[in-house]
């Protein structure tokens, strides 16, 4: 019943998502207007604000609405589409662009970004389909400045680059009084994508050898149970529970909540991504000084490993534009934004300091603001960003709610191997 009543919450949501861009397309009696799905809710408010400078550069209204809550970019995306009212302009994962751009998506290969080496594009089929809209970067979030006050030292995350010497800090921050030092987030998204996506992203420090273990697990060939990787990974992942201000019932856990904790110096880490910011941001109150930052999560004891000097990233969500309902003035004011974003000075600007995001293009001079993109600029620059390899666009959904039951002790290590390698299997 609980899983009906979900379903069931998504379609009237996406039914509502589908009613916001009906006829919203187009030059009419409002004026010039595009309409644009958004699947970053947290950037929601900062890019109606975007919106709202780029009209009155332009003329153009570009019409941002968020995606329903609960509800996958590709379930989202696909609703509206099957509802005959996609938006012209669609932030989507690239998994979802790969699943669309056969038949949904312009071809966007002959704009001067396409062309740019720098960017993070995403060429399919010798062609580019999608604009990236930034890099982000996920790991440990701390709170420096508890840390420093708990330990009576500065803190330097670069001596906790292993399994050991993380969980001797966590023991220490304990002894110190600090009951719980972690906040661990139950979203499927974040335990299905950020967490498990952690076992393919650090598999092997080239993408060739990461897409060569996807390959692998889709042919059945590997056993994650017994691989070196999943066992680090779990081993790190039961230490965060085991530190989590919400084991007592981990899966009533209130990501809005979450981030007011390390915030207000409850815990002194959270597992979440430079795109958390703004969660973060909302609880600073003004004139606090307090410093965070970010840092690789430790895998197994080689300080030496990539995957504990490097930072996982990604180009962030991907813009495509549709070529199935959207006439050609539409297409074109679309492209237009887009170049906006990538090549006007003021369009540049308002991508770090508006949306927060850390460029995808070295031709955006703008240095971000928020100490989070400020680390994975920083990683970036020192070219130590290991980016993930595509996952199929139901990941999270499946292996979400598997991380999810092993999260709440309803399964084991082997039942969740289990499941990874049955999901893989499937995606032949």
């Amino acid at each position: 019943m609980k899983q009906f009543a979900r379903v069931l919450g998504v379609l009237l949501a996406a039914g509502m998502t589908a009613a916001a861009f009906s006829g919203c397309s187009g030059s009419g009696s409002g004026g010039k207007k595009i309409t644009m799905l958004n699947t970053k809710g947290e950037i929601q408010a900062d890019f109606e604000e975007l919106a709202k400078v780029y009209k009155e550069k332009t003329g153009v209204t570009v019409e941002i609405t968020a995606a329903p809550t609960g509800s996958s970019p590709f379930a989202t995306i696909s609703s509206l589409y099957n509802s005959g009212n996609p938006p012209t302009l669609a932030m989507l994962d690239i998994s979802d662009i790969l699943a669309l751009y056969e038949e949904k998506a312009l071809d966007l290969s002959d704009e001067a970004w396409a062309k740019d080496e720098s960017g993070q594009t995403y060429p399919i089929d010798g062609k580019i389909y999608s604009f990236p809209m930034g890099v982000e970067g996920k790991g440990l979030i701390y709170n420096k400045t508890l840390l420093d006050a708990t330990l009576g030292r500065p803190f330097d995350p670069a001596e906790y680059n292993t399994y050991d010497k993380f969980k001797a800090l966590l023991d220490e921050l304990k002894a110190k009084g600090l009951a719980s030092p972690v906040a661990l987030t139950k979203e499927d998204w974040s335990l299905g994508s950020h967490v498990l996506g952690t076992l393919y992203e650090s598999q092997a420090d080239t993408a060739e050898e990461r897409e060569a273990f996807l390959d692998q697990l889709r042919a059945g060939s590997v056993d994650v149970g017994s691989s070196t990787r999943f066992t680090q990974l779990m081993d790190i992942f039961d230490l965060l529970k085991e530190n989590n201000i919400n084991k007592a019932d981990p899966m009533a856990a209130d990501y809005a909540v979450d981030p007011s904790y390390i915030v207000d110096g409850k815990v002194a880490f959270w597992y979440n991504g430079n795109w958390a910011w703004p969660n973060i941001a909302a609880f600073v109150e003004d004139g606090d000084t307090t410093e965070y930052g970010m840092m690789p999560l430790p895998m197994g004891n080689d300080a030496g490993d990539f995957a504990n000097t490097n930072l996982i990233g990604s180009g962030s969500k991907q813009i495509m534009i549709d070529r199935v309902k959207a006439t050609e003035e539409e297409q074109q004011m679309a492209k237009d934004f887009l170049n906006w974003l990538y090549a006007d000075e003021e369009g540049q600007k308002q991508v770090v300091d508006t949306l927060n995001m850390v460029p995808a293009f070295d031709n955006n001079p703008n240095e971000p603001a928020d100490p989070l993109s400020q680390v994975v600029k920083r990683y970036v620059s020192e070219g130590k960003v290991a980016f993930s390899p595509v996952m199929p666009s139901d990941h999270w959904d499946v292996l979400g709610a598997k991380m999810q039951e092993y999260l709440a002790g309803r399964t084991d290590r082997a039942g969740l191997a289990s499941a990874i390698e049955d999901y893989w299997k499937s995606q032949k």
